[in-house]
């Protein structure tokens, strides 16, 4: 399992030498209560080794301090390996397994079991166990420049299993090629007639940023519009810009926009080559369906000698001895630090016989809550992973009614109207005189590809208005929540392209608010396309 939760002290391999079984069961018990230093919000921290020796009611202690003194130190490949999130450490393990290394750093052997398989069974298996932050690893890879060279290391066909898994995820069936195809000869065809009217259908309106299509430009440009990579892109990209609608209308979106990406394309490649733009011609549907030839996946051999030496470059095995020196103690996974045992024993020097003595084998600690210091995003963390201070935070608890049955139904019946769930949120927080100066504000504008929080005005109103406070009052009106001071909540707001968590004090909590369910965690929004996590401390 490759999979650990928040707050989570996992240890490779423990070994203690004890004179007795009794010591080295208290001694296990002791490190599975203990109260381990944490990593720091979002870190996740690798320790390759940790050893002490003395009394066996001195040794957790001694333990948990060398530990300590471990995370306040910056990476050092040969004993401490940190990232400052999930999404990191799973874009440079994937950079690692394109380019073969995966197997040379003692850091990534929690993930060894994939590095027996083709590249691209194995990036796909681990993509697979973290869908939900497939975004934020894209965005991650893309600041390594190793986006385009990581989705071309996919098969077509894995590309688009992950494709459907992802579909899968957001409750929607991945429409066919050939359905999209279809489709996108459509929208060529009738953009030019739909350029002279005034009124722009939410088609228009989905024009990607400038980042947006930077970031995939390098790979969207090596592909086929039928490629299961170039799906699995323009999946991600809708997920970006239109979940409520990917959730309705997905085999239009998709060839919306594939029709866009297209003339985006043609139309860079004419700038830089000085030519006159090319006017965009209908494109059948059976020219879709047959690929051109693309560039082969970067490496598609097993990656069993790199594996290999991974064993030889972590030293040799520990000597047998004697069985009331030292025992091996399988430890069990408990709900707050866990360690693991996989049967081997580890190098270590002898000690003293009086002396008990721990040792442990690549620890990792993943957490969200820092006691001893913080350490920073990398500076090349762009705007995708930033953060900001909020007094509307109960803006946030309105997510929880958008997510009731009836609303869901309800903005997928207006998507075409009001297309993002981003403007539904705001446009029910002016129901309850949401603050416009806030800086939640300029974030929901950001979501909507706005250049200013002004431009909000320029939405459609609140569609099915009477309707949708009508259900508000009905679920609400009994507990007084439907009040402004709903959203007056002091909190910081951090973000990047697939979670946002609000971070407010204990004493925040309010009862009325718990009554009414506003204030539990939404986890995985699909028609938002985002993870959303409400944290107390």
């Amino acid at each position: 399992m490759t999979k650990l939760a928040a707050d989570t002290v996992a240890i490779h391999r423990l070994t203690v030498r004890a004179r007795q079984q009794r010591t080295a069961d208290g001694m296990r018990d002791s490190l599975q209560s203990a109260d381990w230093p944490q990593a720091g919000q979002d870190n996740w921290v690798f320790i390759r080794r940790l050893q002490v020796s003395g009394a066996a009611r001195q040794l957790p202690l001694h333990l948990l301090e060398q530990t300590r003194q471990y995370l306040t130190q910056s990476n050092n490949p040969e004993q401490v390996m940190r990232f400052a999130s999930l999404a990191e450490l799973l874009a440079a393990l994937l950079a690692d397994l394109v380019r073969g290394r995966a197997g040379l750093h003692w850091y990534w052997r929690r993930w060894a079991h994939w590095f027996e398989l083709p590249v691209s069974r194995a990036i796909s298996g681990i993509v697979s166990e973290h869908l939900d932050l497939l975004p934020s690893v894209c965005a991650r890879l893309a600041q390594r420049e190793k986006l385009a060279a990581v989705c071309l290391s996919l098969t077509d066909s894995d590309a688009r299993q992950l494709a459907v898994e992802l579909a899968g995820m957001s409750g929607f069936r991945l429409p066919s090629v050939l359905e999209i195809a279809e489709l996108h000869g459509s929208e060529i065809d009738n953009a030019d007639k739909r350029s002279s009217s005034d009124d722009q259908t939410w088609a228009e309106q989905l024009t990607p940023s400038p980042g947006l299509l930077a970031l995939w430009r390098p790979l969207l440009q090596e592909l086929d519009v039928a490629d299961g990579r170039y799906q699995l892109a323009l999946l991600l990209i809708g997920q970006d810009l239109a979940p409520l609608l990917l959730q309705q209308q997905p085999a239009r979106l998709l060839a919306v926009l594939s029709a866009r990406f297209a003339a985006m394309l043609n139309a860079k490649k004419a700038q830089t080559s000085g030519e006159p733009k090319p006017k965009p011609k209908p494109v059948s549907a059976k020219e879709q369906i047959h690929p051109r030839q693309v560039k082969p996946p970067l490496q598609a051999q097993p990656l069993n000698q790199a594996h290999q030496a991974l064993a030889q470059t972590d030293g040799e095995a520990n000597p047998k001895l004697d069985a009331d020196t030292e025992r091996q103690i399988p430890a069990p996974l408990p709900h707050k630090p866990l360690a693991e045992h996989d049967g081997n024993y580890i190098r270590q020097s002898r000690q003293t016989p009086m002396a008990e003595s721990l040792s442990l084998a690549d620890s990792s600690f993943p957490a969200t809550a820092l006691a001893h210091g913080s350490f920073p995003e990398p500076a090349s963390a762009g705007l995708e992973f930033a953060g900001f201070h909020t007094r509307q935070g109960g803006l946030l608890y309105l997510l929880n009614m958008l997510n009731r049955a009836e609303m869901r139904s309800l903005m997928l019946e207006h998507a075409e109207t009001l297309p993002s769930a981003w403007a539904w949120l705001y446009r029910l927080g002016q129901e309850l005189q949401l603050d416009e100066d806030d800086a939640l504000v300029d974030f929901i504008a950001l979501q909507l590809g706005l250049d200013d929080s002004a431009e909000l005005a320029g939405l459609p109103s609140l569609p099915a208005r009477e309707q949708v406070l009508s259900l508000a009052q009905r679920w609400y009106g009994k507990t007084g929540v439907w009040q402004p001071e709903l959203l007056a909540l002091n909190g910081q707001i951090q973000y990047s392209p697939s979670h946002i968590d609000l971070y407010v004090p204990m004493n925040a909590i309010r009862l009325p608010v718990r009554l009414a369910g506003l204030d539990i965690n939404p986890g995985w929004l699909p028609w938002l396309g985002r993870v959303v996590s409400f944290h107390y401390d």
